[in-house]
Parts: C-alpha cells; sequence; structure tokens
C-alpha cells in the first residue's frame, strides 16, 4: 500500500483537477520513476504500464472500485498536459511530460522571500579582523578535507532543479528528507540515477524499518565512504 500522498495544491488549484486526481498523479509519478526491474520489463518506448486493479489496492482512499473511473481520471490529468497515455490491447500505459515538473519540482520557490540581505565577500572581508583572514587561509591551503568537500560542492553544483526535485521527492518517500544535505554529498560520489535507484528501491521494501539508515547502507556498498570531519584541535 502506499502510505504517503503529495499533492500540489498551489499548482493544481489552477487546473480543473481535484484532490484525488492529483493523489493519482503522485501514483503515478511515483510508478513512473521506478526502476523496479518488474516495472522496466513491461515498459514500451518509454510508456509505463498502469495495472488498474494493483493502482485501487494501492489507494483504498481514492474510493474507487472500477477500472473505467480511473481511466477517465488519468485521461483528465493527460489533458492538463501532465502525461500522454497510449493503449496496447487491454493496457493501458502513460508516459510524464515535462510539465510534471511543475507538481513535483521548484516547490522552494514558492516560499517568500527572506528580508534578510546576504552579505557580499567584500562586506565580509571588512568585517573579519586580518589574524583571522590568514588563518582561513592557512587552513584552507593545508587542510585535506577542505579541499576534499570544495571537489563534492562543484559537483552537487551542477544538479539541476529537476534532478533536486526528484531527490527530495524519493527522500520524502523513506521519511528522510532532514538528511537531504548528507545525501546531495553521496550524489556528489556515487552519482544522481544510482542515488535515485537506491531510495527508489528502499521506499518499495516491506522489510526495512529504518529505511534511511538503509538506504544509507546501500549507499556506502555502491562506493560513498563519508568525509573524515576533523575536530577543533585539528584545525
Amino acid at each position: 500500500m502506499k502510505y504517503n500522498i503529495n499533492i500540489n495544491q498551489i499548482v493544481l488549484s489552477q487546473t480543473r483537477l481535484d484532490i484525488i486526481d492529483g493523489a493519482i498523479l503522485d501514483y503515478l509519478y511515483y510508478l513512473c520513476s521506478s526502476r523496479n526491474k518488474r516495472v522496466e520489463e513491461k515498459r514500451k518506448n518509454g510508456y509505463t504500464w498502469v495495472n488498474f486493479n494493483y493502482l485501487m489496492e494501492e489507494m483504498p482512499m481514492l474510493g474507487i472500485k472500477s477500472k473505467s473511473r480511473i481511466s477517465e481520471r488519468i485521461r483528465k490529468i493527460a489533458k492538463e498536459g501532465f502525461l500522454r497515455t497510449m493503449r496496447d490491447g487491454n493496457k493501458f500505459y502513460v508516459e510524464l511530460t515535462e510539465k510534471i515538473d511543475e507538481v513535483f519540482v521548484k516547490t522552494n520557490d514558492l516560499s517568500p522571500p527572506s528580508q534578510f540581505t546576504i552579505p557580499t565577500v567584500r562586506q565580509n572581508e571588512r568585517s573579519t579582523p586580518s589574524s583571522v583572514r590568514q588563518n582561513e587561509h592557512n587552513h584552507n591551503t593545508n587542510n585535506h578535507y577542505i579541499k576534499k568537500n570544495v571537489n563534492v560542492v562543484k559537483k552537487l553544483a551542477n544538479l539541476s532543479d529537476t534532478e533536486r526535485g526528484q531527490l527530495e521527492y524519493h527522500l520524502e518517500k523513506i521519511n528522510d528528507q532532514r538528511n537531504v544535505k548528507a545525501w546531495l554529498e553521496v550524489v556528489g560520489q556515487i552519482g544522481f540515477q544510482t542515488v535515485i535507484n537506491i531510495l527508489i528501491d528502499v521506499s518499495q521494501s516491506m522489510d526495512a524499518k529504518n529505511k534511511g539508515a538503509c538506504a544509507m547502507g546501500l549507499a556506502k556498498k555502491a562506493g560513498y565512504k563519508k568525509f573524515f570531519r576533523p575536530n577543533k584541535d585539528r584545525l
């Protein structure tokens, strides 16, 4: 059963879709993002097969007991441009469009702007004593840990808004969204798609009690190595 449902009310309220449509769209996004072998084997030309019976079992709060009603809802979502549909015999397939990013990505852009301004580098330099600046220079030059972190930051900067949104979405699925910074380091080492595959596999597991710890364990097996963080005496 799908325990969590994510509905972007701000975006969907500007369409003709209702809460039930939003819940179905969330399920389809989750399904189409899956890298489960059983799901991938049944894909055709990028389209993902939708098992209506399974959808109704996974989403009991929809209150829908008819395949035809599910089909009507999905076509309604398609008319809003969030996905495309295809039929092959008795099977029904969907493919997400780029418009889906409006629902599951860039949610942080909707927050009100901060009332505080970020000081410039030159302003920071003026307000920082020269002795402190010299210590910072020596620290950044000689400390190997800092050099490693700089390289990771450069890798993370290459994440697109879509990739960042997908990462946060799948972290929420395993209730580990608070550790997004740690996962950004993981992405910097083993790659974005590897991390997404791990998060999807863990989210679909019924055995893992602490899915965040389980996912991090799999990331380490895939090559992630947590950076050594020196204590103050070594800095």
